[in-house]
């Protein structure tokens, strides 16, 4: 019997598979015949897989967060506003608003501390207020120290109205002393008295 050549089939079964692979395998665009010594240039593919896009994520509008606005501080009570008057005659050291005997014009912190009583007393709803206006008997040559007394109250009462003060919660009070001597370091006074 005669002997066929194997060499013939041993090479078509290597040669056979070789181009098989090299034609089919693809992985994006890129071919694996390069690897292959006998492979002819890579031809180019048809069409290329491209990674998903990403979509755009809808999003809500966003709005700038609302400013946080504190309530305004209540107005003080009455009472609290008395002590705040107190504490602040006491703390200047006079017991009212201080004027120069004889005169309408403010001595000493008299207009300071006219200034404190219209801020203090500026926002205070409900109280009521009373002045007492002060004058030494002979502080004016007519001696109607009444009347000194009383256009002192009335510049007060004016000062407190333009703070804020309502005029219908003030009432005044006239007082002359009988004595010749300060009731106060700075002159004579008007006392502020808060109810």
């Amino acid at each position: 019997m005669a002997r066929r050549p194997v060499l013939p089939l041993a090479v078509a079964a290597v040669v056979v598979p070789a181009a098989v692979t090299a034609f089919g395998f693809t992985v994006y665009g890129e071919e694996i015949t390069g690897a292959l010594p006998f492979s002819s240039s890579p031809a180019q593919p048809s069409h290329l897989v491209k990674p998903p896009t990403r979509l755009p994520v809808p999003t809500r509008p966003t709005t700038e967060p609302a400013e946080v606005v504190a309530p305004p501080p209540s107005p003080p009570s009455p009472e609290l506003a008395r002590q705040n008057v107190a504490s602040l005659f006491s703390s200047n050291g006079v017991k009212g608003i201080t004027f120069a005997p004889g005169t309408t014009d403010h001595v000493g912190r008299g207009e300071a501390v006219q200034t404190g009583v219209g801020n203090l007393l500026g926002g205070v709803p409900g109280a009521v207020v009373t002045l007492v206006a002060h004058a030494w008997n002979g502080e004016t040559l007519s001696h109607r120290c009444d009347v000194l007394a009383m256009r002192r109250a009335a510049l007060v009462r004016d000062f407190l109205v333009a703070r804020g003060v309502p005029a219908e919660a003030i009432s005044t009070r006239v007082v002359v002393d009988p004595v010749w001597g300060p009731p106060s370091d700075g002159g004579p006074q008007v006392d502020v008295l808060v109810g």
